[in-house]
Order: C-alpha cells, then structure tokens, then sequence
C-alpha cells in the first residue's frame, strides 16, 4: 500500500488554488492584463539593453513589476470581496473599492518613475554613443 504525504498534497493544493486565482484574475481583470502587457514589454526592452543593465537594474524592475502585479490581485481581490458583501450601492462600499485602486494606481505611478530612473539613463548612454 502506497502512503501519500498529506502535508505534501495540502501544500500542491495551496498552489493549485494560487494559480487558479491568477488565472481568473488574468482572465477577469483588463487592468492586470494591461499591467502584465506593460511587464512584458519593459522586459523585453531590458532584454533588448541587456549590455548596459546591471544586475540591480534586473533586481529592481522584477520587484516593481511584481509589485505592481501583487497590488491589482489585491485590488481585485477587495473589490470582489465588497461586491460580494454589499448587494446595493454603499458610499463606504464605493471608498472601500475605490481607495484599493487607488493603492493600484499608486504602485503603477511608482513603477512608471523607476522604469523612467531605470532606462533613461541607459538610452540617453545609447543615443550618445552613436
């Protein structure tokens, strides 16, 4: 008789619901989907300098994106969690909704700035090398 290792399974399960979620999400939200086109790009724009991207440069562009990334989950994650809860238009519904994308827009701003701090240097380096 095989015994399987409960913790194990209980353990796969909690990534399995994890990335079911991520999926929805994905599949459900334009703006984690506009966010992860955004990702995309500026990794391939990164990939494109890779000459003049340091380390550092990679550490932080991965930590903003997932930032960023994490914040809209959560955001979504909230959202659904009112619209579950209030069945009817509320005032502090709407401030609950609205100030979690407000934290989303927030970390996206930020993201912005250090990809700006990030590559403007870079391309500036790039256009006066030529």
């Amino acid at each position: 008789m095989i015994r399987t290792n409960n913790k194990f399974i209980s353990f796969a399960r909690k990534f399995k619901y994890a990335f079911r979620g991520l999926f929805v999400a994905v599949r459900e939200e334009k703006s984690l989907m506009v966010d992860l086109i955004f990702s995309v790009v500026v990794l391939i724009i990164a990939a494109v300098i890779n000459d003049r991207m340091q380390t550092i440069d990679w550490i932080i562009l991965t930590m903003v994106i997932s930032l960023v990334i994490g914040m809209e989950l959560i955001n979504t994650a909230i959202e659904n969690l009112v619209d579950t809860i209030s069945f009817k238009y509320n005032v502090d519904a709407s401030k609950i909704k609205d100030t979690a994308a407000a934290t989303a827009l927030v970390f996206s701003l930020m993201a912005i700035i250090v990809g700006l701090l990030i590559f403007i240097p870079k391309f500036i380096d790039i256009f006066n090398n030529r």
